[in-house]
């Protein structure tokens, strides 16, 4: 019997799926595959993986399988092998894809042993499909009575588990089948986000401390402002379970706490904090990490001469030459702050030093405990809430009327515009009611010195806008200066 040549062979694509990633699974199928089709003589023309794709939801266009069919379509090969026809698919019309009358794609399989090249391995893997589609459907039905059942009991599903949380598998849980255990050193981070986002620091800034201080995300990734908005928006970090989204469409922003349920978990910060952070979040997107300060006074000083805010800049000594006829030393780089009008440059260093020793001389005189802002009757946080809950009730009151009819849209407008205020001026009572004086901790301290040394720059920054307006001059021609005393003639202190 003469061997075939090349052109005899029957061309195949080999195409592998799974839909959660495991580290060999596909690579198992392309070997399993591509051993098939040495032993039995076929072409391999090209291999299509499709990784942590479902077999019974629709492939969209970036997959491979949308790359095979489109190959099929221009000839390069006749028939596709899987491994298993659960590997091909789920899913009776992706199957209608490949066979008659749309396409005549022939179907190989290594297990079972399955070619549509005659009737009954056409019927034999409809059918497989068919029992492998039933199958899904009363799994999703499983799993959604599973889901309810464990909203009810305030249990998070299973999945990405937030910064600050550690999963609890099965075989650890306590007797509240607990699913998520508080991981201090993260929950540290958190703690920290939320702190200086009430204090007053904006999201760079709060990513660009982190990051300078050693932590990472949990992907051990620096920290962007992106993902410190994520943190300050999750109402898990307060023990609220969000509603179900749909798959594929998870939107933070759009979650309600008035729809959350309870968690069945130990919160890291409270309800009256999340609603506080969400409310000055939703609808606004982060900043940029370049706008983070990088320095003590930047943007924080002003100009004596024209008041304008001073910006932070590099700047570049320029040696003479020494007298002894040896060169000139090296030009070396120095931060330092600008007027935006020209009226000065200068070196930053003295001057940071110089205001950071006023302050902690400042807050270790025994009157410091007068700088703090007395505390007013605070808004009762309860109270704010179940206002808050009472406005989303009106709102959904208001929709319904709408929906039978019984409100014009001229009056359901008005109406939620009333709404859309007062619930504006309830989360700015959290807020304040949530919002720490920034100078109750380093007070508190008992050690103004040790606090500063500790503190992230943007809790440094908001003590020296609490206390002072740093008011920078003009140091003079050709002065430098490197003391404080000098500093002190040239840096105005403006006690507020």
């Amino acid at each position: 019997m003469p061997k075939k040549t090349v052109s005899d062979q029957l061309k195949v694509a080999i195409y592998a799926r799974q839909s959660v990633h495991e580290e060999q699974g596909i690579r198992q199928q392309l070997d399993d595959c591509s051993r098939e089709a040495g032993y039995r003589g076929w072409q391999v023309v090209g291999t299509y993986p499709d990784d942590a794709t479902s077999g019974s939801k629709e492939r969209g266009p970036g997959t491979n399988w949308a790359r095979m069919l489109k190959d099929f379509d221009e000839g390069l090969f006749t028939a596709v092998l899987v491994n298993d026809v659960d590997r091909l698919t789920r899913n009776l019309t992706d199957v209608l894809e490949v066979r008659p009358p749309k396409r005549d794609m022939r179907v190989l399989t290594v297990r079972g042993g399955i070619d549509t090249d005659d009737s009954t391995g056409d019927f034999l893997l409809k059918q497989l499909v068919l029992l492998a589609e039933r199958e899904v459907k009363q799994k999703a039905q499983r799993t959604q009575r599973y889901a309810v059942e464990r909203r009810k009991s305030g249990h998070p599903t299973p999945g990405r588990t937030p910064h600050g949380y550690r999963w609890v598998p099965d075989i650890a849980r306590d007797e509240n089948e607990t699913r998520y255990r508080i991981d201090p050193d993260e929950a540290a981070d958190v703690k920290t986000i939320f702190a200086e986002f009430l204090g007053g620091a904006a999201l760079g800034q709060i990513a660009r401390d982190l990051n300078n201080d050693g932590r990472l995300t949990r992907a051990g990734k620096p920290w962007i402002a992106s993902t410190v908005r994520r943190v300050l928006m999750n109402p898990q970090y307060a023990a609220l379970l969000a509603p179900s989204q749909e798959t594929g469409k998870f939107d933070i922003a759009s979650i309600d706490l008035a729809e959350c349920a309870p968690g069945a978990w130990e919160p890291i910060i409270d309800e009256a904090t999340i609603a506080a952070t969400r409310a000055r979040l939703v609808g606004v997107k982060p900043t940029h990490n370049g706008t983070a300060r990088k320095w003590l006074l930047s943007g924080l000083a002003v100009c004596e001469i024209c008041r304008a805010p001073v910006r932070a800049a590099s700047g570049e000594t320029h040696p003479t030459a020494r007298v002894d006829g040896s060169g000139k030393a090296d030009s070396k780089r120095y931060h330092a702050y600008r007027c935006v009008n020209g009226h000065f440059m200068r070196n930053g260093d003295i001057i940071d030093d110089f205001v950071k020793e006023v302050c902690i001389a400042r807050l270790n005189r025994p009157d410091a405990i007068d700088l703090l802002v007395p505390k007013e009757e605070g808004p009762d946080i309860g109270l704010l809430n179940t206002q808050r809950a009472a406005l989303d009730s009106r709102e959904a009151t208001i929709i319904d009327l709408i929906a039978k009819g019984k409100m014009n849209a001229k009056t359901a407008e008005a109406a939620l515009d009333v709404l859309t205020e007062e619930r504006r001026a309830i989360t700015e009572e959290l807020a304040r009611a949530v919002a720490s004086d920034p100078l109750a901790e380093v007070v508190a301290s008992g050690d103004s010195r040790a606090w500063w040394d500790d503190a992230s720059l943007a809790r440094r920054r908001g003590v020296i806008g609490a206390l002072m307006t740093v008011a920078i001059r003009r140091a003079g021609k050709g002065r430098r200066v490197t003391t404080f005393e000098a500093a002190s003639e040239t840096v105005g202190i403006e006690w507020r």
